[in-house]
């Protein structure tokens, strides 16, 4: 055999190897698993959006703590009241102890 022949055999080997290892990877049954999709997400955001809808609903944040709307108010950004709105929303959620009692206490106790 000649070196040419040599190297002529060796590529095809090589081109053979490799079209057989492609064909096998191809027909070989995946083992990854299923793509999920999540639950779809609410288009609309929890926070309004616009600062009407935000004067509205730090109004009544404030109106459940007893309080009204500060004087001034209406020279404040849309950014601001979103601040004071969110700021409020947190000060009236619920306490872990109004939720549940026993969320102070120990274990084992």
């Amino acid at each position: 055999m000649t070196r040419r022949q040599v190297w002529v055999t060796a590529v095809a080997a090589l081109a053979v190897g490799g079209a057989l290892g492609f064909a096998v990877a191809a027909a070989q049954e995946d083992d990854t698993p299923p793509v999920t999709v999540g639950a779809p997400r609410l288009a609309e955001s929890p926070v309004p959006a616009t600062r009407a809808e935000l004067v509205e609903a730090w109004t009544a944040e404030l109106e459940q703590a007893g309080k009204e709307l500060p004087e001034g108010w209406e020279v404040l950004t849309t950014d601001e009241i979103r601040g004071r709105y969110l700021h409020q929303r947190m000060v009236n959620a619920p306490a872990a102890e109004d939720i549940d009692p026993d969320m102070g206490r120990r274990v084992g106790e």
